[in-house]
């Protein structure tokens, strides 16, 4: 590859090199076809003058043939255009118009041998093209000159001589200028992208009104720039959020050993400071693990999980806490995936639906079409339609979940959507049978062709 280019644009940027590059193009097809011009001009000239030089060559030997003297063919026939010669077997020259020679054959002999040649010659600086034509055992050789060829190549010569250099010095001009014009855009959205920072990402580069290279340049850097806008949104969001609920339980800690340090600690401080601890604890596993996702995105363990197993630990689990009547339909399902991020996925669900039911939660488990399909629905409010994609987004808590007694900080749900996205599953939220709330999970399931398939009926178990 051609170095000079790419020298070009690190010295002299795009529209330098743009120009010097079309500057060489145009120049050696202008060179070439200036040669091409010439070769083919002087071709055409030199084949008019032997095809009017053989007509009078052939129209001079009929007359011979026909009987007339050389002398007087030789006479009526030259003009001024073309000189003759008629010679005999031996080459002796029998007539001849000046200034050719009486003596020697104009072509020296060359076209004795190939009647159809041309030869060229050249007579008294004058450059003379000779052909011949049979005439029995005489012979007629007509010269045209060649003048005029050579004055028609030099005029084009010299044309190609002055308009190369300038046509080549137009074209690299233009580009030069066009390629200014080009990049005007461009050097626009450079200009506008220096000028944003990290703490306005609302600004956008101009977008040209075109359907070109530029303008779907400046319409992915402003898509671009709207996901950075956002994301630095999101960012800044959670760690509000994240410094907001750390302040709570923070505050509570502080207040109880400020008191426990004026009247002394009591049972009743530490089962105050306990609960908030725990609950900074789990704030931070959470906010770490949302983090991880973030950074370099979760990488789960891939083991044999029986999901079935997992959805009824919890109910048991959720049965134990005996706030809320837990029914579970389950068939044996197995996943591959790590078992402690699906355990947490699990009861983050499980707690969500506890957390907003009325009386009652249900976890069924299923397979469909090669996938695990686990539902767990509460008869709780239910979520509105706007709000069911909304929900798994980072401490994002409906107005009836505001107060702080109702439980989570608004990370259960966004950590169990980042977990079943690192394990090729999905979650979404939907609407139940009772008005309640159905979320459901979807995840690759192993095929269990030896096990026995049980029956639901037999797995459902109620309290």
């Amino acid at each position: 590859m051609n170095p000079a280019p790419a020298w070009l644009r690190r010295r002299w940027g795009v529209r330098v090199a743009a120009a010097a590059a079309a500057t060489a193009v145009v120049a050696v097809a202008l060179v070439l076809a200036a040669v091409a011009l010439v070769l083919l001009q002087e071709r055409a000239v030199r084949g008019s003058v032997e095809e009017q030089a053989r007509a009078i060559a052939e129209s001079a030997a009929d007359r011979l043939t026909e009987g007339e003297d050389a002398p007087e063919v030789v006479r009526e026939v030259s003009t001024g255009f073309v000189l003759l010669q008629v010679v005999d077997a031996g080459g002796r020259v029998l007539a001849a118009t000046a200034p050719l020679s009486a003596t020697d054959a104009v072509d020296g002999g060359r076209t004795a041998a190939d009647p159809d040649a041309a030869v060229a010659v050249t007579v008294d600086d004058d450059p003379l093209l000779v052909v011949r034509a049979e005439a029995g055992n005489r012979a007629v050789l007509v010269a045209g000159s060649l003048d005029a060829a050579q004055q028609s190549t030099e005029t084009v010569t010299d044309l190609a001589v002055i308009g190369v250099p300038l046509l080549t010095v137009v074209a690299g001009a233009t580009t030069y200028l066009f390629a200014g014009r080009a990049l005007r855009p461009v050097e626009a959205i450079r200009a506008r992208v220096a000028a944003i920072s990290a703490r306005d990402l609302t600004r956008r580069v101009p977008e040209p009104d075109t359907v070109d290279e530029v303008g779907r340049l400046a319409r992915t850097m402003n898509d671009m720039l709207a996901r950075l806008d956002a994301a630095q949104a999101a960012q800044r969001r959670f760690v509000g959020d994240a410094g907001h609920e750390l302040r709570s339980p923070l505050a509570t800690i502080a207040a109880r050993l400020e008191l426990a340090q004026r009247r002394g600690p009591t049972g009743g401080d530490i089962a105050a400071m306990i609960p908030e601890a725990q609950r900074m604890t789990r704030l931070v596993e959470d906010l770490l693990l949302l983090a991880r996702a973030d950074e370099r995105g979760l990488t789960p363990r891939r083991d044999d999980v029986d999901l079935d197993e997992l959805a009824e630990n919890e109910a048991a689990r959720l049965r134990t806490a005996g706030d809320v009547r837990v029914r579970v339909t389950t068939v044996p399902v197995r996943v591959t995936g790590d078992r402690s991020q699906l355990t947490r996925v699990l009861g983050n669900l499980a707690e969500n639906a506890a957390r907003h039911a009325r009386t009652g939660v249900e976890v069924r488990l299923r397979t469909e079409r090669g996938q695990a399909v686990l539902e767990v629905v509460d008869d709780g409010p239910g979520i509105a339609v706007g709000d069911r994609r909304r929900v798994f987004e980072r401490f994002v808590r409906l107005d009836e979940g505001r107060a702080r007694d109702a439980g989570g900080v608004g990370l259960g749900l966004a950590i169990v959507a980042e977990v079943l996205a690192a394990h090729g599953g999905s979650v979404e939220a939907g609407a139940a049978d009772d008005g309640g709330t159905v979320m459901t999970v979807r995840l690759p399931a192993q095929p269990r062709d030896t096990a026995a398939p049980s029956d639901p009926a037999s797995a459902s178990r109620m309290r």
